[in-house]
Parts: structure tokens; sequence; C-alpha cells
């Protein structure tokens, strides 16, 4: 019984050092921090009495752990698709503070201030790295390192930057609708995809049901690879085009 508590208690340990990296890392805020702790201490009590075996536990701790390894570059991948989004409303509250007749930074600023959370945390050490004229980003993100480079650009130049601003977002509105149209024709493709292997799996069971697999088992065989085949090959040329705006 003892062992069975130590082992859990090192889980606990472990499982609470990476949500609290992951909490610095995406600014969680201090509630959904507690929230955390508390399911993993619960989670944890829980298997740790419905496992009485040492090695159940160790392996249930082992999947919780690389669980939330690989969890924040999935967060981080959703996190940056929203950030990509609110780029453009941030350069709107940038064009509205210049037109109010402050300065770029201060308008940066105060348009970086009204986000919130993880955006609001890398947008802040984006405007750190302006204002400390340092080329580097803590986040290691191609968006944002092009962003800071346009930003820079805007405020070396100290001229008609709501110009610059303005051109700035026209491109990023560009980009943003391009991407969208070539997401809804991925979409299209997949559906196409989802919609042809439905038909091919219900005729593949009408063969099969009307004909016998052991009969025509090579023909069968061969129609299935050659249909995989097929739509591999299709989604394979649909990452290889390259999308150009």
């Amino acid at each position: 019984m003892l062992i069975i508590f130590m082992i859990s208690l090192i889980g606990h340990v472990l499982v609470h050092r990476i949500l609290s990296s992951m909490a610095r890392e995406f600014a969680f805020s201090q509630r959904l921090v507690r929230n955390l702790s508390i399911l993993n201490l619960v989670v944890i009590c829980f298997f740790t009495a419905n496992m009485p075996t040492a090695p159940s536990l160790w392996l249930f701790i082992g999947i919780l752990l690389i669980t939330l390894k690989f969890f924040p570059r999935i967060l981080r991948f959703f996190l940056m698709k929203r950030m990509r989004s609110a780029l453009i409303p941030l350069l709107d509250a940038v064009i509205l503070g210049l037109q109010t007749g402050k300065s770029f930074r201060s308008s940066l600023y105060a348009a970086i201030e009204n986000q919130s959370g993880w955006m609001r945390h890398q947008l802040m050490e984006l405007y750190q790295s302006l204002a400390m004229s340092e080329n580097v980003i803590a986040m290691k993100s191609a968006l944002l390192q092009d962003f800071r480079d346009e930003i820079l650009e805007i405020d070396r130049s100290q001229s008609r930057c709501i110009d610059q601003v303005k051109a700035l977002r026209r491109e990023l509105k560009m980009h943003e609708d391009f991407r969208r149209r070539s997401g809804q024709v991925s979409q299209q493709l997949k559906m196409q995809a989802i919609i042809v292997t439905a038909l091919y799996v219900a005729l593949l069971f009408f063969v099969i049901m009307q004909f016998g697999f052991k009969e025509h088992g090579k023909l069968i065989l061969m129609s299935s690879l050659i249909f995989l085949s097929g739509l591999i090959w299709v989604f394979a040329m649909g990452r290889r085009l390259k999308w150009k705006v």
C-alpha cells in the first residue's frame, strides 16, 4: 500500500509540473490552474484506488504524461489559428488609435492591452521585442515573426504610419480570404472522398454478400488496394499543391 501511495504521489508531482509549465506558456488564469490541479488530484486518487497493482498504476501515469506531453502542440495549433484571425481586428484598433492622434507604439500597446490570455502574452512579447529593438521572439512562430518584421518596418519609418498599417491590414485580409477559400476547396475534396469511400464500401459489401468472398477474393483485394492507392494519391497531391496568392 505504501508503494502505491508513493507512485501516486510521484505521478501527481510530475503531472503538476507539466500543468504548471503549460500554464506559464499559455498564460492560463489562476482559476483554471487551480481547477486543473484539483482535477489532477482527483484523477490520480481515483485511479490509485481502482488500480491495486504498481505496474498498472505506472502504466496509467505513463499514458497520462505522454498525453500531456503532446497536448501543448495540439493546443498551440488551434491557438495559432485564432491568432491569425485576431491580427486583423488588432490592426483595426491600431488604425483607430492613430486616427485619434496617438503614436504608433501607443496605439499598438493599447490594442494589445485589449487582448487576453495567451494571445495577449504573445503579442506583449512581440511589443517588448519591438520596443527594445530585439529580433528574437520567445515563441518560435513564423506568423508572429513575419508580423513583427512588418510592424518593425512601420515603426522605423515614422511617416505615413496609418497608410502602412492599412496596407498591412489589406495584405493580411487578402491572405485570410484566400486561406478560407482554399480551405473550402480542401473541405470539398475531403467530403467527396468520404462519399466515394462510403459508396465503395457499400458496393464491396454487396459484392461479397451476392457473390461470396472466397470465389472472388483476389479481385476484391486488388480492388481495395487500387482504391486505397487512389485515395492516398489524391490526398498526397493535395498536400503537394502549392497555393499562391
